[in-house]
């Protein structure tokens, strides 16, 4: 007996759907673990420039160590940004209620309205132009839900506090 040649189709595409799925979820994985692996690295780093700096009062070894709690700072940001991207994107592609290319790993195929980790819509429209995409203006509501996120700003506010105390005792000759 022959099977309905659209049931093929229907699991076909199911199929494409669920490694699209697959895919947007690697990349959500591989964003999280280098958010946890931009913290790892950061840990040693400023251990030693804050010892060094505390034991020898050294200013500048301790402004190296501020300088680089802010380039991890912003890694990890960026990291976090991604992540909700693809995010969005993942819901968008279970939802179907977007039209999104087949197996499309660019974040920004998708106009809004798929909410992020948090649950609130995107509100960053965006506009195609030449098969290219181009943001039509940076979201700073969004850049600075990412900065004051629970992982972000308790783990980098807190080494910036100890780096200024650090900072302050090197200053106190």
């Amino acid at each position: 007996m022959k099977e309905d040649k659209g049931s093929e189709l229907h699991e076909s595409s199911m199929t494409v759907r669920l490694k699209h799925l697959d895919y947007i979820q690697n990349i959500v994985t591989r964003m999280s673990q280098s958010s946890v692996q931009a913290k790892s690295w950061l840990l040693p780093v400023v251990t030693a420039a804050f010892g060094y700096a505390l034991t020898q009062r050294s200013v500048e070894v301790a402004l190296l160590g501020i300088s680089a709690i802010l380039l991890f700072g912003y890694m990890d940001v960026n990291y976090l940004r991604q992540e909700r991207l693809y995010r969005r994107l993942y819901n968008a592609v279970v939802r179907q209620d977007v039209k999104i290319p087949e197996l499309s790993l660019d974040p920004h195929d998708y106009e809004e309205t798929a909410p992020d980790a948090d649950g609130e819509a995107n509100t960053q429209k965006t506009q195609f132009n030449s098969g290219r995409f181009r943001r039509s203006k940076i979201n700073v509501k969004e850049w600075f839900r990412v900065l004051t996120s629970w992982s972000i700003a308790p783990f980098y506010g807190a080494l910036l506090f100890v780096g200024a105390l650090v900072l302050c005792h090197a200053l106190i000759r």
